[in-house]
């Protein structure tokens, strides 16, 4: 009789074990029934993209569906392959991006008209799917340390490109991203659009963020920064007028994997009614309360969806 106990008692433990292992890969949705396959969110590796990739991660988790963080992966050369692949799910990407660096495509300096490119090509070429756009635009921005511009009476960038072609043995430090210096729709196209010798410049190659830092410091006299990010007002950082349109439009989107959006339609209306709120000012904003007021992007992401009472 404990012989049979014993085997019942197994078996039931086997049963258990397989429900538990066989039953955890998905979730429940908003509206109670089981879920399908899990959402994996990622992001790029600044601030930002991580704040909002953290925002997508609260906001399906609030709505019930299987959510995998996999925010700061890696920049666009990793997260793209994993999208098209279903390695990752989701991500927030810039509209400039795809269009120069994926389709190979001059820059755009309509939204709309951006966002409609990458959007079809997309879906046709990769199945990915474009939800919409936000209205901030965070576009590269020629920046200069504090009363630099005034001692050399540069006013655009056009003045800094005249000079630095005229000076081969200028000491002017330009600062820079190592992607930005190799990507297409960097010193590439801004060398092009400005006829900048190249072999005048002194770059200073720095990780993400540190140009601030150095422009503050007065380690670098120039350099390339981002039109969302809160530290160019923070830390008394002037603006040179991009006077030749070389920055096209980066607004940020979320990109879907399509065989995601196929299991879950309705998450388009969720997260569109993020991304309506992501203007400019609010995006510096976010990113001046990471990177100047030391707070943590996912308390940032957190926050701003409480407040706005989308969780």
């Amino acid at each position: 009789m404990r012989r049979k106990s014993s085997i019942l008692l197994v078996s039931l433990l086997v049963v258990l074990l397989m429900f538990s292992v066989f039953g955890c890969g998905g979730g429940t949705s908003e509206n109670g029934e089981e879920s399908g396959p899990t959402i994996i969110v990622s992001s790029k590796t600044f601030t930002e993209s991580i704040f909002l990739g953290e925002m997508l991660v609260e906001l399906l988790e609030y709505h019930g569906y299987p959510v995998q963080n996999e925010v700061g992966l890696g920049e666009t050369a990793i997260l793209r392959p994993a999208l098209v692949s279903g390695e990752i799910s989701m991500y927030y990407e810039y509209t400039g991006t795809v269009l120069m660096t994926e389709m190979e495509q001059p820059g755009m300096f309509d939204a709309e008209e951006a966002y409609q490119a990458v959007k079809n090509w997309d879906i046709d070429t990769n199945n990915i799917v474009w939800l919409d756009y936000a209205p901030g635009n965070n576009t590269y921005e020629f920046i200069a340390r504090p009363g630099i511009m005034e001692e050399y009476g540069f006013e655009k960038v056009s003045d800094f490109v005249e000079y630095t072609n005229n000076n081969p043995d200028n000491d002017l430090k330009f600062a820079m991203l190592d992607e930005w210096f190799e990507r297409e729709d960097g010193l590439a196209r801004f060398s092009d659009v400005y006829d900048l010798n190249t072999d005048n410049i002194n770059p200073m190659f720095l990780a993400m963020g540190l140009t601030y830092d150095a422009l503050r410091e007065k380690q670098a006299d120039f350099g390339i920064g981002f039109s969302t990010d809160g530290r160019v007002a923070a830390f008394s950082l002037e603006s040179l007028e991009d006077d030749k349109n070389c920055f096209p439009v980066y607004n940020p989107a979320p990109t879907v994997n399509g065989d995601i959006m196929e299991a879950y339609p309705e998450i388009a209306d969720i997260i569109n009614e993020l991304s309506a709120l992501l203007d400019n000012e609010t995006l510096m904003e976010l990113n001046k309360r990471v990177d100047v007021d030391g707070e943590e992007t996912y308390e940032v992401a957190k926050d701003f969806l409480q407040e706005n009472g989308l969780i």
